[in-house]
């Protein structure tokens, strides 16, 4: 696939700012280039239309790394964690995206009966594929390109339904070519990437225990050493930072899902943290509120719905 011409016929709007106006409900970006912000492991509520256009990288899914070129599309439902990980710092990088949340479509779905355009994002919760015919894709990136340009600033309620219907049809273009044209992503990894699977695999296994990296090496037979370094040359993090951010994503799911009476010390607890202190200062770190308000926060929301 000619990705370099498909790019030269798409435009970038102005400000990257621009793309936020409907959210939570729909992002829409087109042809981003380069590290905009650092990527960080990460899960969200919207699903997501990932389309690399530029680059080679390795994007994290869970325990799984995959190898990825231009031309390759990616949906999920974003409950998975994930992060890209340049392979070739100094290389070009772009992508379009979008991410919406499907409640804000799925009346429309329902009445028409196509509900099937986002359950098939939960059936797989990621799906990684590309297109046989250049036109596929051409078509797709039009269609990204269209829903960018019209969430760039607020409109009428007539407005709102455009970009609703537009994104509906990028669904199904996306849904009945994924269907007709899917390639299976191939088994074929290097042995770098399997190890720092079976890393990862170790330290999701593990999260809410104590254990070293010597424990973490001797368990899976390599030296501390090539464990470090290895992890961090193929996922960008070091296993601490990894095993910090998996916590930090674990203990996010417990304060929104779980009941009331779970107390913050016995989430902190349940999520490997030392201490409810330290639990405490590392997610306000992160995130900017602490834990009891988080789970304030999310509790209004589902209120509120």
């Amino acid at each position: 696939m000619q990705m370099d011409q498909i790019n030269s016929k798409m435009k970038r709007y102005s400000s990257r700012g621009e793309a936020f106006m409907y959210a939570p409900s729909i992002i829409a970006e087109a042809n981003i280039s380069g590290m905009t912000s650092p990527f960080e492991f990460h899960s969200h509520q919207q699903y997501e239309i990932y389309i690399l256009l530029k680059g080679q990288v390795h994007y994290l899914i869970n325990n799984q790394i995959f190898s990825i070129s231009p031309g390759t599309i990616i949906v999920m439902d974003g409950t998975e964690l994930h992060k890209v990980k340049l392979i070739q710092e100094d290389e070009p990088y772009q992508r379009s995206i979008v991410h919406f949340d499907p409640n804000w479509i799925r009346s429309i779905l329902k009445v028409t009966g196509a509900e099937f355009l986002v359950t098939f994002f939960e059936d797989y919760h990621h799906r990684l594929f590309t297109f046989k015919e250049t036109d596929d894709m051409e078509q797709l990136l039009a269609l990204v390109q269209q829903l960018s340009e019209l969430t760039v600033e607020k409109g009428t309620e007539e407005k709102e339904t455009e970009i609703r219907l537009r994104l509906i049809n990028l669904l199904l273009h996306l849904y009945t070519a994924e269907k007709l044209t899917i390639l299976q992503e191939t088994d074929e990894k290097s042995e770098k990437a399997r190890l720092a699977e079976s890393i990862a695999s170790y330290i999701q296994q593990h999260f809410n225990s104590k254990w070293t990296i010597e424990t973490l090496a001797d368990d899976l037979n390599i030296s501390q050493s090539y464990a470090s370094h290895l992890f961090k040359e193929v996922t960008g993090f070091t296993i601490i930072d990894y095993l910090m951010n998996y916590r930090l994503i674990q203990a996010k799911a417990y304060l929104t899902m779980s009941s009331e009476n779970l107390s913050i010390k016995e989430c902190a607890y349940n999520c490997g943290f030392e201490s409810n202190a330290h639990f405490n200062r590392f997610f306000k770190k992160k995130t900017g509120i602490t834990p009891n308000n988080y789970r304030k926060k999310h509790k209004n929301e589902r209120n509120l719905n």
